[in-house]
């Protein structure tokens, strides 16, 4: 594992990783669907290798900004949102993409989650984490457990503040994803709809099947 606060080991490009952090403390990180609106807006703003300043307040909504792939700092493969943490699969396209596509990300996140709910102080248990995904069959199984994430938590979707890719899997435009990597992973079987809940149904009833990817949150 990479924890990015140890700052020890460089992430490569052309390299896959799973990323992920949670609230401190397990505290609720998405309050209203504002929130999640939110941060989702910023994943797509922020994603761009053009030096900014003032990350609270870039508020140009995503579908009126459209980022080139070659300046983008990663692919962004895969994402979920849940009430108290987020996983993301991302690809660096340039040097220290990762780290600096985070950086911009949860520092702006936070500068918006604290005014908004009067509070200050951090809000994220450090900085994030990041699990380099080995080979394709771990791609493809690493993409189902983040787009439904939220089963393995027994989360219903419809009745909880949930974001999650899985939708544009199945066809639904997402300007947010790398539609590239996602096609890559779709074309790989028959049905990823039917793959995905398989290999959900499996690690929600075996929990030790995903211990080496699942930092208990």
């Amino acid at each position: 594992m990479i924890d990015m606060a140890q700052r020890q080991t460089i992430i490569l490009t052309d390299n896959y990783y799973h990323v992920f952090n949670r609230g401190i403390d397990r505290r609720v990180i998405f309050q209203d669907r504002e929130d999640l609106k939110y941060f989702l807006d910023r994943m797509h703003d922020f994603n761009n290798t053009e030096s900014f300043g003032g990350v609270y307040h870039q508020n140009l909504p995503c579908n009126q900004k459209l980022i080139s792939p070659a300046y983008k700092l990663v692919s962004i493969v895969a994402y979920c949102l849940l009430p108290n943490h987020f996983h993301l699969i991302l690809k660096p396209q340039v040097e220290n993409g990762v780290a600096k596509f985070m950086q911009r990300l949860c520092t702006g996140y936070v500068k918006f989650f604290n005014k908004k709910y009067q509070r200050s102080g951090a809000l994220f248990q450090g900085r994030f984490k990041a699990n380099q995904i080995e080979g394709y069959e771990a791609l493809s199984f690493l993409s189902v457990y983040v787009n439904l994430n939220y089963r393995h938590h027994r989360i219903d979707p419809q009745k909880n503040l949930v974001s999650s890719s899985f939708s544009s899997y199945l066809g639904v435009n997402d300007n947010i994803l790398d539609i590239e990597e996602v096609n890559q992973i779709i074309d790989s079987m028959n049905s990823y709809e039917e793959y995905a809940y398989l290999q959900s149904d499996y690690f929600t009833q075996n929990k030790d099947y995903t211990k080496n990817i699942n930092d208990d949150l």
